[in-house]
This record gives C-alpha cells, sequence and structure tokens, in this order.
C-alpha cells in the first residue's frame, strides 16, 4: 500500500484574480476626488477594464456592447457595496485601508499591466 503525500500548492497554481476586480481595487485605493459620485466612480472602472479587454483583442460587439456595460456596472458596484461596508464614503474607506493592502493593489494592478504588454 503506497502512501500518497499531498505536494504543497505551487506558486503558480494559485487561482488567477479577476482583471475586473484588480482595476476596480487600484481605482478605490487610488481615489482622489471626493466630489466623484458612485456612477462615475464605476463607469471608470468599466471603461478601464473593456480598454484591458481591447488591448488583449478581445472585442466586444457593439450590439452587445450596452448589456455587457451594465453588467459590469452592477458586477462593479456590488464590488463598491461590499468593500466600503460600514464607511460613509470612498474617502472615509480610504483613510482606514492598510498600507499594506493599498501595497497589494499596487502590485496586483503592475502584474495586470504587465500581462497587457505581452
Amino acid at each position: 500500500m503506497s502512501r500518497m503525500s499531498a505536494a504543497a500548492p505551487k506558486k503558480d497554481d494559485r487561482p488567477a484574480l479577476d482583471p475586473l476586480y484588480v482595476i476596480f481595487e487600484q481605482h478605490l485605493f487610488s481615489f482622489q476626488d471626493p466630489e466623484t459620485d458612485r456612477r462615475s466612480f464605476i463607469s471608470k472602472v468599466v471603461s478601464e477594464y473593456l480598454t484591458y479587454l481591447r488591448r488583449l483583442n478581445i472585442s466586444v460587439p457593439r450590439s452587445l456592447e450596452q448589456p455587457i456595460v451594465e453588467e459590469l456596472s452592477e458586477q462593479v458596484n456590488a464590488m463598491l457595496v461590499k468593500k466600503i461596508y460600514g464607511c460613509l464614503s470612498i474617502e472615509d474607506f480610504r483613510k482606514n485601508v492598510s498600507g499594506a493592502a493599498k501595497k497589494r493593489a499596487r502590485t496586483r494592478y503592475g502584474k495586470l499591466s504587465v500581462r497587457q504588454a505581452r
């Protein structure tokens, strides 16, 4: 009877982060304008995500663009609600985020940018 050993997961075995979430987190942690409303914030995240897809040569047919933008906007809104739960605003959330969380988000975003360049 042989014993199977469970190998430690390799670094590459980790699930890839969703680019939409990475872009969302970067925008959230680098948020500068307290006058920006939720709709504008969400629109900027979705716009950058669509740009990211285009750079990867992933095209969205014109006939489907609006429904996709609406779906992505709903997803970003849900992420925002969950992420800033308990805070009155994005600015309030940013004031309470650790430097390590901000650094981790910048690192992830940098990796995403590197993938775009390939």
